[in-house]
């Protein structure tokens, strides 16, 4: 099933980036190797995504995956999601911009059950992504990135620092 979602959000993309004239342009890569996120018990999340941008419009196609931190017999809950976001970018200085994206995403939550086997819950969420980057060069950035995940099994919110090349 993820595979099946992954396909029908990047079958469109591919498509265009095939034509001569270019029409989408791939901006930036960007990986968050270590955050906190909270919803449920809370863990450590990992999170990339790729910029894209189509006729003046600025989107992101991103993953993220999330694991509760297995302390004092905690449950060992695990979350999943593949999203689709559009939104806009801001530079406020030479050296500071900020970004701010909202979509669509497929959303699966594990819940580990000791008495029964692993309960799945798939739904679609809606995720809110901003980042506030430190120019470190001319394609280098640096900062923070804050991602919301409201849906109706486990709202996700996680925080953490940000790593992008823009092109």
């Amino acid at each position: 099933m993820k595979k099946c979602i992954v396909i029908l959000l990047l079958v469109p993309l591919l498509g265009f980036s095939q034509e001569k004239n270019k029409r989408v342009e791939f901006n930036s890569i960007s990986l968050n190797p270590l955050s906190i996120y909270l919803g449920g018990p809370g863990g450590f999340s990992i999170s990339g995504d790729i910029g894209l941008s189509y006729k003046g419009n600025d989107f992101l196609v991103s993953g993220q995956f999330g694991e509760e931190l297995n302390l004092f017999g905690s449950e060992g809950d695990s979350f999943a999601e593949i999203s689709l976001s559009w939104g806009k970018k801001s530079e406020l200085t030479s050296w500071l911009q900020w970004e701010g994206f909202v979509g669509l995403s497929y959303f699966n939550y594990k819940r580990k059950n000791l008495d029964f086997t692993h309960d799945r819950s798939i739904t679609v969420g809606v995720p809110f992504i901003t980042k506030l980057k430190f120019m470190i060069g001319n394609s280098f950035s640096i900062g923070t990135q804050v991602r919301i995940n409201m849906n109706t099994v486990q709202s996700v919110m996680s925080g953490g620092l940000s790593f992008q090349v823009d092109f």
